[in-house]
């Protein structure tokens, strides 16, 4: 007994998988027909079903059409999510952190720099080592504390950046 292949339209392969026909019909976009009559067109099972299961290559390998679709709603819930969380005002925006963290780690800098002329007289005023040290725990201690204790001016960006101009001296500390 001898097997013959058999063909398949969109239309049977749309109710074989039990999927839309528009979705069959263009994942099919790329298969060769194995037989054309008039406008109807007939596909192999195997060619068929590679298309319509569908592989996605990817840089991990290959995925079928529901992992690819699965990943990408994943992301676009992790974007919602991250918007959600700058709605919400638990987020700021790489450039906003740049412009603090530059503001702290100049003050910090400035500090520091100044820190020798600032402890220099008494340190060589001082009788020994132990001494000299003290000093100099004392104002690195108070530097630091003055540090701690210091506001960083931020502004509400999306204002200032909406009127184009400057902002009335909004200070959100």
């Amino acid at each position: 007994m001898s097997m013959t292949q058999n063909l398949w339209t969109v239309s049977s392969l749309s109710v074989e998988f039990g999927m839309d026909r528009r979705t069959v019909a263009q994942r099919l976009n790329g298969v060769q027909p194995v037989q054309i009559k008039g406008r109807v067109k007939k596909y192999s099972m195997n060619d068929a079903a590679k298309a319509i299961i569908g592989q996605v290559n990817t840089t991990e390998g290959i995925l079928s059409y529901d992992e690819a679709r699965a990943r990408k709603m994943a992301a676009e819930a992790e974007l919602s999510e991250i918007e959600l969380q700058k709605e919400r005002a638990e987020v700021l925006p790489i450039d906003v952190v740049n412009i603090i963290n530059n503001e702290i780690f100049g003050n910090f800098r400035a500090k520091l720099l100044a820190l020798p002329a600032k402890a220099a007289p008494d340190v060589f005023s001082s009788t020994n080592v132990k001494e000299a040290k003290a000093i100099l725990r004392k104002n690195i201690n108070g530097v630091l504390e003055e540090l701690s204790n210091m506001l960083v001016e931020t502004y509400d960006f999306e204002d200032t950046e909406s009127h184009g101009g400057k902002e009335d001296d909004k200070d959100d500390t």
